[in-house]
């Protein structure tokens, strides 16, 4: 049976990862030629998309916080700096968050002074994160959402995308509610990273089967200027993303249960986990390994953005024309 890209529909052949065994099912990686964008088959179905962001299950039950303090703290650095990085832009505006999560992000804009919205694809999400900073946040596909047409001067989608059934479609409706000249910002995982060709199935970012989707530069951009946008900027590093992506990933190819430091760092109403949950050895083989892979995995990741320019996530900043 021919395998069909979701994103320009052409038959795609290339096997990136196979045999990936996630909750009882195997799925493979799969990469086009066309328009250089990767797909995970077979699809789930969209009643285990729903089992799958279940709360709980992907999401946190504990106010949207889903790793200890000393975490978050960075998390919330972070945040205020993509503020910062799309102030440099638009100064101030009307923005919208598709995939808003647990709310921080717009909270964090909505304090310097922007008129905040926010989307999420989970009635239950978005009912936490309106409660929690009482913001405007609507649940459901773009159909349900109601926004006008050009009623944003900001549009960001930060590591959503990969998770989105029809990204064509997104980037149609994006177009249509941004102003002219408004800016869309997307941050994705990327497939063509150093740290992907050398993980594969171990690559901590590759996430199957919840991201549906995996975006190489070049297709995330052709896909872009597909849309009418403008690429005004690329982003090959992120320091929330990209060390962690190289530490959990050599980490993985170690040996070691998946993703164990990931589910020590995260609280447990977000799936995290306690030490008597793992083996003693996996444990001691984590903690061993660590300060040779911390500082490796910095210099790996400034190497591949700075000078393979194959970053382990991708940040385009475009303009609507």
């Amino acid at each position: 049976m021919k395998k069909i890209c979701a994103v320009c529909n052409s038959v795609i052949e290339e096997k990136l990862v196979s045999g990936i065994k996630r909750n009882g099912k195997y799925y493979d990686v799969f990469f086009c030629r066309e328009c250089r964008i990767g797909a995970t088959l077979p699809v789930p179905s969209s009643e285990q998309l729903a089992q799958l962001y279940s709360s709980g299950n992907y999401r946190s039950t504990d106010g949207g916080r889903r790793f200890n303090p000393f975490i978050e703290f960075f998390i919330n650095l972070s945040r205020l700096m993509r503020a910062r990085r799309i102030e440099r832009h638009v100064r101030r505006g009307r923005l919208l968050d598709i995939g808003c999560g647990r709310g921080l992000f717009l909270h964090t804009m909505r304090t310097r002074g922007w008129e905040v919205r926010g989307v999420e694809f989970s009635e239950e999400t978005a009912r936490s994160a309106a409660g929690a900073y009482g913001i405007d946040v609507r649940a459901g596909s773009p159909a349900d959402w109601g926004f006008g047409a050009e009623e944003f001067d900001v549009v960001t989608i930060s590591h959503v995308l990969e998770h989105v059934e029809r990204p064509a479609e997104m980037m149609n409706e994006c177009r249509r509610i941004l102003k002219k000249g408004g800016l869309l910002v997307v941050a994705v995982p990327n497939i063509s990273s150093l740290q992907a060709s050398a993980g594969k199935g171990a690559w901590f970012h590759l996430d199957v089967p919840y991201h549906l989707s995996h975006f190489s530069e070049e297709g995330l951009s052709g896909l872009l200027k597909k849309h009418s946008f403008e690429i005004v900027n690329i982003r090959r590093f992120d320091l929330e993303y990209n060390p962690f992506g190289w530490v959990q990933t050599l980490l993985n190819m170690s040996g070691i249960e998946r993703n164990l430091f990931y589910d020590l760092l995260r609280r447990r109403t977000s799936g995290g986990k306690r030490f008597s949950d793992f083996k003693t050895s996996d444990l001691i083989l984590t903690f061993g390994l660590l300060p040779l892979y911390l500082p490796l995995c910095l210099l790996l990741s400034v190497f591949e953005s700075s000078v393979l320019k194959r970053g382990g996530t991708i940040e385009l900043y475009a303009v609507n024309r």
